[in-house]
């Protein structure tokens, strides 16, 4: 079911999750009403709003703490992306230092070259591949063996080893942060909670049914919006909104602009 939700696109896929959610709240709701006396549930409205705003805390807080962990990790892995490449046009400008930079260039050109074109389109259908990369382990081989005839350039190695080895954290980052979502009991309590705070405004008794539906359909929105951005953004790569290879798109500019 998600993996269906994240191939449609994000107006799709919000309508489906927002709209689906709002309408059978609402369904329910009118159902609840035409089975149950208004005045029964009129006479419990002071006391049932009172648990209602303890529930609806409670949930809130779950959904802010959920929300915001989706998010960080999103930022923490497009942070990543960026870094490995400015690690490795690190690597790519100071090979220039060095007799024999040259196939050190073509390694890097030829490993971001493979990222872009056969690697991010792997990470966003979700296939999973841990492999390291011949290519950067290849590069990282060559940046050991360098040719460091002065100080300068034993320097300018160390530096680049300390890029390499950034560039290869961040690469081992990259591809295991999509590697798991939200746990599927969180996933549980959300939808759960979701359905106790709106099931809740079912045992209050309106006089008119269009303000019944305005809060029940308000509350449900809120409720649905949030799930849905926790939804889009729980996998950084993948759906809609996703982490782009624009950093590494970048870089091929930028390795092009520096030459070979």
């Amino acid at each position: 079911m998600i993996s269906w939700l994240e191939s449609l696109p994000t107006g799709s896929a919000g309508i489906v999750v927002i709209g689906g959610f709002v309408l059978i709240a609402l369904t329910i709701g009118m159902i609840v009403q035409r089975l149950t006396p208004s005045e029964v549930r009129t006479a419990h409205n002071d006391r049932a709003g009172f648990i209602l705003a303890v529930i609806g805390v409670i949930y809130a807080v779950l959904l802010a703490f959920v929300a915001i962990g989706v998010w960080e990790r999103f930022q923490q892995a497009e942070s990543r992306s960026y870094e490995e490449a400015g690690a490795l046009a690190t690597v790519y400008r100071d090979a220039g230092s060095f007799d024999g930079g040259e196939r050190l260039r073509a390694l890097l050109r030829a490993y971001v070259k493979t990222i872009v074109e056969d690697e991010w389109p792997q990470m966003e259908r979700g296939e999973k591949s841990y492999a390291p990369s011949p290519l950067l382990e290849a590069a990282d081989r060559e940046v050991r063996s360098l040719p460091v005839r002065s100080q300068r350039l034993a320097g300018i190695q160390i530096q680049m080893l300390a890029a390499m080895d950034l560039a290869l954290m961040d690469r081992q980052t990259r591809l295991t942060i999509d590697a798991g979502g939200i746990n599927s009991i969180m996933w549980d309590v959300l939808i759960l909670g979701a359905i106790v705070t709106v099931a809740f405004t079912y045992l209050f008794g309106f006089d008119r049914t269009l303000m019944q539906a305005l809060m029940i359909g308000g509350l449900s929105f809120l409720i649905a919006l949030v799930i849905f951005l926790v939804l889009a953004l729980d996998y950084p790569f993948r759906g809609s909104i996703h982490v782009t290879p624009e950093a590494f798109r970048s870089l091929l500019e930028s390795f092009n602009a520096i030459g070979a």
